[in-house]
């Protein structure tokens, strides 16, 4: 077992005792140029490569100048400060997206094509110190999650696609091997710490991603991890034209499978252009009835936000920003394992500009109020 304290935080989520309120450490870890701009990552690299990702950026720079800018956009991008800040806003949840190169080595690369080196090395330092000590010490539960798998389980910037736009990792049993592996690695590093909550699986899966081979893939890092004793929260996410009942719903199902919880990300952005801001609340209210009629394993809804086409919800328009907020907030209120917001910080923080994706603005501009939930 995982030594968890039986009235320690990760434990009561664990038991379902009190749900996740919480927010991703997006652009961190596995760098986004959208939410990242005005990072040093970025100067001078053309818009085609930066907004392909970490990969084609650092093949851009290269280690000597790549690896002095990341080392800078990690140290400053997420302090202790953000994480102690979370907590006097009534959070108890980070989630953390990472990417398969930060174990430092590739177990399965058999072909030797050697990717996994062209990132800036360093990251799990910046994990150890959030897992180990930031999150300890305020009394943070912490998810790690695979956001990007070798070969790229989406195709997108926010898994370093090494071919933008092309899905890899279910093509090939050596990129879903090596996933397996860093979940078991992941899983091993931090099992017996206080603030350990669990891992996400694998980030927003798309087509052409075979269903047969995503499930296999969370059975077969499921039963590994479970092999060594290890008991800490493993979240499936189905593909991302599947998030609603009934997709996977009976997938994975207690008593024979435990503490496995199933993740939904809704966006109220796309696909909704030219919608008025009723439209939208009212999507928001079907969502909520979605939610309230899933019946697989706990619900997690972890990934959301205040983004919005201009015509519903303008960035600047404080009362529509806490009308959408207050809509969400009770629409996720009826997911058993509760909810995180994506994300914590975005460079237009620093600009004057408001965003309905930095959650360390909105809570500080009193947009959302965390007590109400």
């Amino acid at each position: 077992m995982s030594c968890v304290a039986s009235d320690s935080l990760q434990a009561r989520l664990r038991r379902g005792e009190i749900p996740c309120r919480g927010v991703n450490l997006g652009g961190w870890l596995v760098a986004e140029h959208w939410m990242t701009w005005d990072s040093c990552l970025w100067h001078g690299v053309p818009d085609e490569i930066k907004n392909q990702g970490e990969f084609a950026t650092m093949k851009f720079l290269g280690h000597e100048e790549g690896d002095r800018r990341f080392d800078e956009h990690r140290r400053t991008w997420i302090t202790e400060y953000d994480i102690a800040e979370m907590k006097r806003f009534g959070l108890n949840t980070v989630r953390v997206p990472v990417g398969y190169w930060i174990m430092g080595f590739d177990p399965t690369d058999f072909p030797n094509k050697q990717e996994w080196t062209v990132f800036a090395p360093h990251s799990l330092r910046c994990l150890d110190e959030l897992v180990n000590h930031w999150c300890v010490k305020y009394d943070m539960a912490v998810i790690v999650d695979i956001h990007a798998a070798k070969g790229s389980q989406n195709g997108r910037d926010h898994s370093a696609a090494v071919d933008s736009g092309v899905k890899y990792w279910g093509q090939y049993p050596e990129n879903v091997d090596n996933t397996v592996y860093l979940a078991k690695f992941l899983a091993s590093r931090y099992r017996f710490c206080p603030s350990f909550l669990g891992l996400g699986l694998l980030n927003e899966p798309e087509h052409p991603t075979e269903q047969h081979v995503l499930r296999a893939y969370y059975e077969r890092a499921y039963s590994e991890i479970r092999a060594t004793g290890n008991d800490c929260v493993l979240t499936v996410a189905p593909l991302l034209t599947e998030q609603s009942p009934p997709f996977m719903e009976d997938f994975m199902r207690y008593p024979k499978y435990f503490n496995v919880w199933h993740e939904w990300h809704p966006y109220f952005i796309w696909g909704y252009e030219g919608q008025n801001r009723e439209q939208v609340l009212q999507a928001v209210r079907r969502y909520g009835d979605q939610v309230s009629s899933w019946g697989g394993n706990w619900l997690l809804i972890d990934e959301w936000s205040l983004g919005a086409q201009g015509c519903a919800f303008p960035s600047e328009d404080r009362y529509g920003l806490q009308q959408f907020a207050s809509a969400q907030l009770e629409a996720f209120s009826k997911a058993h394992s509760g909810w995180i917001f994506w994300c914590w910080r975005h460079s237009d923080d620093g600009h004057n500009r408001p965003t309905g994706w930095s959650m360390r603005q909105l809570l500080r501009d009193g947009v959302m109020r965390l007590h109400q939930v």
